[in-house]
């Protein structure tokens, strides 16, 4: 019979042994190196395989900031020394996306540190907003902010390198979409600029919208800006043409406006003071009235000069010129014989004016012109060698003739017919003997005064 093996003896008590050693060695262990737990915050999940969803016409957002995770590793102290928030991944695989719209998250280290390790962290999934992509086109509009300086005007805002704007996003918000605005601020301008401002997006109702899942084809745009001088100058007109017979231009003509502003660069408004409207432009040919025109100013506007926006006056650039026509009138008058001057009478004669007051002369003209003019106060010449000179005489006859009577009237006035005026002509022998034979008839009744008061006086004394 074979005698037992001396190692199963006191086999309880070695079991007991064994036991006893490793719990001692675990409790060694958990003294010099015990378990403990590190927490590492706001890990960024990895999202793959995107694309699956994105090349479909799908676009997606996380919900609630799921892609962001709180992780826990539990290890031994001695593998927790060699873990940094940079070993720890968390990842979410597009290709596992559930009806839901979740993908699982999946929590790793990123170098092998042994297998005691626990890993978890406080979310498991990443929560997702699922739409379909929608794109739209707009047209950028420029929206004009502030006033230039005093004196100046914008006379043009573009955008310089394109006004089309593409954009791109879910439809929720792409369909928001109403208007894409950049700003162009013009405030105390005096010289033309070129700006570069964001491009702003705004729905209807004007609120704006500022999510970061549209996406534009361009975030900025390019803005000139043009700024103008500005100078009010008067506007003035002439006319052409005679009226009708028994009607004459009043010499009136009006612009309504009669001031304009414009714009330009100050080199080409330095010697503008004016716009003249041309005589051709107003004919009078005919008229028996007032002759209005409407002309467009611009037509007379030097190069480089435009009319300013002057839209909200109801002013769009035609000007109404107006030429005054009225009948002309007649109208007789009393000349006085004291306004008659004689001149240029030949020797040996003496020419002298008629008892008569005065002498009828008749003008024509407008009625305004004829209510200036005090008849009486006009003067007048009569030109013996003149009057002689046109009948082709040589000497003058003694006694009463006519001659004419040159008057002096205004440059607007017509003198219908001629003056005439009843002069005396005489030689100065004729003359001489007048005076001798008065002087005589004077000496007579002189003498004859002395007489019969001498008589008188003597009657008194007898008396």
């Amino acid at each position: 019979m074979k005698k037992p093996s001396k190692i199963f003896n006191n086999i309880g008590l070695k079991i007991m042994a064994v036991i006893f050693s490793v719990l001692l060695w675990l409790v060694s262990v958990n003294i010099n190196d015990p378990v403990d737990t590190e927490v590492y915050r706001n890990i960024p999940v990895e999202l793959e395989n995107t694309s699956l969803l994105t090349d479909e016409g799908m676009t997606y957002q996380v919900l609630d900031d799921t892609d962001r995770v709180t992780v826990t590793v539990r290890a031994s102290r001695s593998v927790l020394e060699n873990i940094n928030a940079s070993d720890v991944t968390a990842t979410a695989d597009f290709s596992e996306l559930s009806f839901t719209n979740t993908v699982p998250i999946r929590l790793s280290l990123s170098r092998s540190l042994g297998s005691q390790i626990e890993i978890s962290g406080n979310i498991d999934m990443v929560r997702l907003e699922v739409e379909e992509r929608q794109e739209k086109q707009l047209v950028i509009e420029i929206e004009q902010v502030g006033t230039p300086a005093d004196g100046y005007i914008v006379s043009n805002v573009l955008t310089t390198d394109g006004n089309a704007l593409r954009i791109s996003g879910p439809e929720s918000l792409v369909s928001q979409v109403d208007r894409a605005v950049v700003e162009a601020n013009v405030e105390g301008l005096t010289e033309s600029i070129n700006i570069t401002e964001p491009i702003r997006l705004y729905d209807a109702d004007g609120n704006e919208i500022t999510s970061s899942r549209i996406t534009k084809s361009v975030s900025t745009s390019n803005v000139s800006i043009s700024i103008l001088q500005t100078k009010e100058i008067p506007v003035t007109a002439s006319a052409s043409g005679e009226p009708a017979a028994g009607y004459a231009a009043t010499g009136l003509v009006t612009c309504a406006p009669d001031r304009i502003t414009v714009a330009g660069r100050s080199s080409a408004l330095a010697n503008l003071n004016e716009i003249v409207i041309p005589a051709d432009e107003l004919d009078l040919t005919g008229a028996t009235e007032d002759v209005v025109e409407l002309v467009d100013i611009r037509e007379y506007l030097p190069d480089g000069v435009s009319l300013t926006n002057t839209s909200e006056d109801g002013f769009n650039g035609r000007v109404a010129v107006t030429a005054g026509v009225e009948p002309l009138v007649d109208r007789t008058g009393q000349l006085s014989q004291s306004r008659i001057q004689i001149l240029n009478v030949p020797e040996g004669y003496q020419v002298t004016l008629d008892s008569q007051e005065s002498v009828s002369i008749r003008l024509r003209g407008l009625q305004a012109n004829l209510d200036a003019v005090d008849v009486t106060q006009l003067s007048g010449v009569i030109d013996v060698a003149a009057w002689m000179q046109e009948n082709e005489l040589t000497t003058l006859t003694e006694g009463e003739l006519e001659m004419e009577v040159t008057v002096s009237i205004p440059d607007n006035l017509t003198q219908i017919g001629t003056v005439t005026a009843v002069v005396n002509v005489m030689t100065d022998a004729t003359a001489d003997q007048g005076a001798a034979g008065e002087a005589a008839a004077a000496g007579e009744a002189a003498a004859a005064g002395a007489v019969e008061s001498a008589t008188g006086t003597t009657d008194s004394a007898n008396s």
